[in-house]
């Protein structure tokens, strides 16, 4: 009821306070980021994959997300940006020698002993630097090898010092950035998605414009007539090698004319000293000749 004499009303009631902002324990905050996949708010078990925002989720997580964007209440907020597997990259991770498998995370992370070491499964190859939150860990979109960003800086390598890839300075990825960082890789990752679609789709049209090109090459290869039919004319023979042959031909039968004349006087002479059958008398032209003496 109130005003009406029966009850006092209270200062709460009557006066709006601005509500106290909840403060998350930064220790909590760290752990969630940094042991737990960003999506299914599960341990982190390899596979483990990253985005171009620097966000660990484990790999089964984002298939089915893929699958069924509903799978996750809150999917769309956390990774609304990964429309496929490409928009990931899966991470090369180093183990860590001193982790106990037989702790359990959630074990260690409750409000009792929040004061304890939480042990990280992994660590940096170089420095040996635990994957915990507590030092700032990059990796390469080249190659997916992970490395504390101090140890990375200081080697000044272009080259992966694991897998020999090489990479360049843009190619290094901040794990579980700070806002502002966050902010300035949302615009960096736009560009390159950017870049990238402009890229395929001017591949596409490259692809496109040399298959009509080869298409061209060979409709015109089936309308022009194969080679075998086609009849090439005569060489036209010059006047002066015609007048040339005529000449050679007729000395050449003007010899051969000659010759056989030689021939025929030389047949004709042998006849008058060869033997000579006569008819009931055998004589021959010598005893002819003797007896005529």
């Amino acid at each position: 009821m109130g005003n009406d004499g029966g009850s006092i009303p209270r200062r709460i009631e009557l006066v709006k306070e601005k509500q106290k902002q909840v403060k998350i324990n930064p220790d909590l905050e760290r752990i969630a980021a940094w042991f737990y996949c960003a999506l299914s708010k599960q341990p982190l078990q390899t596979p483990i994959v990253s985005c171009g925002l620097g966000k660990l989720y484990n790999q089964d997580a984002i298939i089915e997300y893929l699958l069924d964007k509903n799978a996750y209440g809150d999917g769309d907020k956390i990774c609304s940006h990964i429309s496929s597997p490409k928009d990931t990259v899966k991470l090369t991770l180093t183990p860590n020698p001193s982790f106990d498998e037989s702790k359990s995370i959630k074990d260690s992370t409750t409000m009792g002993h929040l004061d304890k070491e939480i042990k990280s499964r992994f660590i940096c190859p170089i420095s040996m630097k635990e994957m915990n939150g507590k030092h700032r860990f990059v990796y390469l979109d080249t190659c997916g090898c992970v490395f504390a960003e101090q140890s990375l800086k200081e080697v000044k390598s272009k080259e992966c010092i694991s897998c020999g890839k090489p990479f360049e300075p843009e190619n290094m990825i901040v794990i579980n950035p700070n806002k502002e960082e966050l902010d300035n890789m949302k615009i960096v990752m736009k560009e390159k998605k950017a870049k990238a679609k402009a890229e395929k789709k001017a591949k596409k049209a490259a692809k496109q414009n040399g298959g009509e090109v080869i298409e061209k090459e060979k409709k015109r290869k089936r309308d022009s007539p194969p080679q075998s039919n086609l009849v090439t004319p005569p060489a036209k023979k010059s006047n002066i090698s015609s007048s040339a042959a005529a000449a050679v031909m007729g000395k050449v039968a003007q010899e051969l004319a000659e010759k056989e004349k030689g021939k025929e006087m030389s047949k004709a002479v042998k006849s008058i000293y060869a033997k000579k059958e006569v008819k009931g008398n055998y004589l021959t032209m010598g005893t002819f000749n003797r007896y005529a003496s």
